[in-house]
């Protein structure tokens, strides 16, 4: 599962993912020397569900879905009601569906 979304007004978008390929994209994304991209938040010790949140640089927001959708490699998955990106993944990384949230 990958979700994306943006605080406030400003051009920091988190994206918050619990898919080992998406995870190493972004962490290649680290090691390349983007300084774009950060890790900001990840599971407590002890959780039964692992999650990383990283935190992206996009100037506008039509920048921010072409860019979440290329990660995912996930289709019309924005939702209007609540500005937020969601992708469902499979275990192995591949997309499953774009699903509104």
């Amino acid at each position: 599962m990958a979700y994306m979304w943006r605080e406030f007004n400003d051009e920091w978008y988190r994206i918050q993912t619990n898919s080992p390929t998406l995870i190493d994209k972004l962490k290649r994304r680290i090691k390349r020397g983007k300084s774009n991209v950060s890790i900001i938040g990840k599971t407590l010790i002890g959780s039964s569900n692992y999650w990383l949140i990283f935190k992206i640089k996009y100037n506008k927001p039509s920048t921010a879905k072409r860019g979440f959708i290329r990660l995912t490699g996930c289709k019309n998955n924005y939702t209007y009601r609540n500005g937020c990106y969601k992708a469902e993944m499979s275990p192995n990384g591949m997309v499953k569906s774009g699903v509104k949230v």
